[in-house]
């Protein structure tokens, strides 16, 4: 009689050799359903690259690229190829999602040490929207690349804490927030979304009202498919918008996006937004643990690689940075071509050394002739302005302000003596001279080269904006930068721009009958951008087109225009959406690009 135990004994080992088999032909399958990966071209300074040889040493399939050192730019094609050509049934919401996408990542042994991605990023939005739903305006950031500490997956990552900021445009009343896994381009990849916070700051407050958006504790046993209260998924594929659960600081649930799909993004949405009201400063803040790549094909770009052997190897990838051991490889050699070794630059240094130096030395001291005059020129130019504006100042001002206050006496002593229309015809001459006092004030302060710059124009512009509305009992609104930079302005552009703005405010003042009159200053793009607006009545449409279309108009709005249009810049003139009138001036200022001012406050 047989031993039970024998029986045993010989089911378990053949439960074990059938259970090799079987992980063996899972392993195969899920290999067959990943992904290869090609060198599809090799590009050198914009052309593509020869001398690609195969070299069957030790067996192996491998190619060779040569490149000269003196090459600035060079450029690896790389695309992932199928390797199972049977048709993947479409993910559906109701199914957990698949994990068929791939990332493309790639090392030159060398130069790098790590992996590499082609630059990828997921987009977080802050949408505006009305009373109907409508959207009013959005700002959005994006996340790239991989957030430190990533480990795999977003649950178990490190995270790293973000924010964006922005004012609730007009007719603003609620704000929600989105989170997409991409940004214009194939992504593979995974983001992890806590801690996500509203706070909004209104003119009036110094103190923000927090609002925590978070998923409750109690939910922790929800399927990663399962949708949270107050969030709902979008775009092209759903199924890539999850929850899983975070054990730190203790377990709660978090939003993910899965983005296994090259060409499909996912969406994580909020369906009731956050009260709002127009002017209020709104910022999300949230943490986030990421790791961001391409899929399909992509692009490794080096540039100034310096002599020497490399060892270039693009692989296949999990969208969370797992590698999946499919790779290939591409040997690249960067040689220094005779005409650029050392001995020759040197012998060609050499024989051309004693023209150099004879031709170089002529045309430096011609240079400095004309640079020498130049300055004098200058300097003679510089002191001829500031001898015109103290003769202005001294002479010319002086003698207004004596005029206007024996005028001021005069009209005291005939106080009471002279009939009423006398009395007004000397306060109207008192007020020319005042008037004219002020014109010279501005003609000597334009001249006066020491003026010459951005950060002397903006407080001069702004003070006089504030006196002007101070006298004239308006309220007045400045939206200007923290800091103006140093940037060079010519006293002509100076002057007109001082003239237009001040008409500008002269019109709102006498026309438009405003509560308040707004001055809000900035550069965009090299360009100095000056708006005036007010709450006024507005302005007649017929009023503005006469003045955009009559080249010879005289009138004040035909002045500004012109003025701005000599110094080749832009003018217009229209209605407030808020109602009142907004004057919009646009003028080019020269080295104002590379010295940006810093946000402006209200």
């Amino acid at each position: 009689m047989v031993c039970p135990a024998f029986f045993e004994a010989v089911s378990a080992v053949i439960a074990v050799r059938w259970g090799w088999a079987f992980v063996a032909w899972c392993g195969l399958t899920q290999a067959a359903a990943v992904a290869d990966v090609r060198i599809t071209r090799v590009v050198v300074d914009g052309r593509d690259a020869e001398g690609v040889v195969a070299d069957t040493e030790r067996g192996e399939q491998r190619t060779r690229v040569r490149l000269s050192s003196g090459a600035r730019q060079l450029q690896i094609h790389i695309a992932e190829a199928a390797q199972a050509d049977a048709p993947r049934e479409e993910d559906s919401p109701s199914r957990p999602p698949s994990s068929g996408g791939h990332r493309l990542r790639y090392r030159l042994e060398g130069a790098d040490v790590a992996w590499r991605d082609a630059p990828a990023a997921a987009r977080v939005i802050l949408q505006f929207v009305d009373v109907s739903g409508d959207t009013v305006d959005n700002r959005d950031t994006v996340i790239r690349g991989e957030s430190p500490a990533w480990r795999g997956e977003p649950e178990s990552s490190g995270f790293v804490s973000h924010r964006i900021t922005a004012v609730a445009p007009p007719l603003a009343t609620h704000v929600t927030a989105n989170f997409v896994s991409h940004h214009g381009n194939e992504v593979i990849g995974m983001v992890g979304i806590d801690d996500v916070v509203f706070e909004v700051s209104s003119p009036d407050s110094d103190l923000p009202v927090r609002y925590p958006i978070a998923i409750a504790p109690s939910e922790l046993d929800l399927h990663p498919l399962d949708t949270p209260p107050g969030w709902t998924r979008r775009g092209s594929r759903g199924d890539m918008a999850q929850v899983r659960i975070r054990q730190e600081p203790t377990p709660h649930p978090i939003l993910v996006l899965h983005d296994d799909d090259a060409k499909r993004y996912g969406n994580w949405s909020m369906l009731k937004g956050i009260p709002v009201k127009p002017s209020d400063r709104v910022t999300l803040l949230w943490t986030c643990s990421h790791s961001l790549g391409i899929g399909g094909e992509c692009v490794a770009d080096y540039h100034d690689l310096k002599p020497g052997t490399y060892w270039f190897r693009a692989g296949v990838f999990q969208p969370g940075g797992q590698p999946t051991g499919l790779e290939t490889s591409l040997a690249i050699e960067v040689f220094v071509p005779w005409y650029e070794r050392p001995a020759t630059w040197l012998a060609g240094g050499l024989l051309g050394v004693g023209a150099a130096v004879a031709i170089a030395r002529s045309v430096s001291l011609r240079r400095i002739k004309r640079r020498l005059e130049e300055v004098e020129r200058a300097h003679s130019l510089e002191r001829e302005r500031t001898r015109i504006a103290r003769d202005l100042h001294d002479e010319v001002g002086a003698g207004l302000t004596e005029i206007a206050m024996e005028n001021f006496w005069v009209q005291r002593e005939m106080e009471g003596k002279a009939p009423p229309a006398t009395l007004d015809r000397v306060e109207r001459a008192r007020q020319s001279a005042v008037e004219l006092v002020r014109s010279v004030d501005a003609i000597v302060w334009a001249v006066n080269p020491s003026n010459d710059t951005l950060d002397r124009f903006v407080p001069y512009l702004t003070h006089s904006f504030e006196q002007f509305l101070d006298a004239a009992g308006v309220r007045a609104r400045l939206d200007v930068p923290d800091a103006v930079p140093r940037v060079a302005i010519e006293g002509a552009v100076r002057h007109s721009l001082f003239l237009v703005v001040r008409e500008a405010v002269n019109n709102a003042v006498k026309h438009a009958s405003p509560t308040f009159v707004a001055l809000a200053i900035r550069i965009n793009q090299g360009r100095l951008l000056i708006d005036v607006e007010d709450d006024g009545r507005g302005i007649d449409p017929q009023t503005v087109s006469a003045a955009r279309h009559d080249q010879s108009s005289r009138s004040g709005l035909g002045n500004m225009r012109r003025r701005i249009e000599e110094l080749d810049g832009s003018f217009e003139i229209g209605d407030r959406r808020a109602g009142g009138t907004r004057v919009a001036i646009a003028v080019p200022l020269p080295g104002a690009a590379s010295a940006p001012m810093t946000e402006g406050r209200l």
